[in-house]
């Protein structure tokens, strides 16, 4: 069995207070990132946009983990890595 993560980033140009951070840039910032993991082979994490037909969301990270063996090492690892892309 697995534990599915799924989660968005926010790069540091939107994280102020009042800044406007649309639906358009948060689909495309997943995207790119997505591209530079695959570039740079660090680590690879899928992105998804959501349209289930009630719920319409922007593309964001959905991380599956399936095995005991990862450690909290491990998990700061892949957000410094989304941080630093991003």
């Amino acid at each position: 069995m697995g534990t599915n993560i799924c989660f968005t980033y926010i790069p540091p140009a939107f994280r102020a207070e009042g800044v406007d951070y649309t639906f358009e840039q948060k689909g495309s910032v997943h995207k790119i990132i997505f591209e530079k993991m695959q570039e740079e082979g660090t680590v690879l994490i899928q992105q998804q946009p959501l349209n289930d037909g009630q719920h319409v969301l922007p593309s964001f990270f959905r991380l599956t983990l399936k095995s005991e063996k990862s450690t909290i090492e491990d998990m700061d690892y892949l957000l410094e890595e989304i941080d630093r892309l991003g």
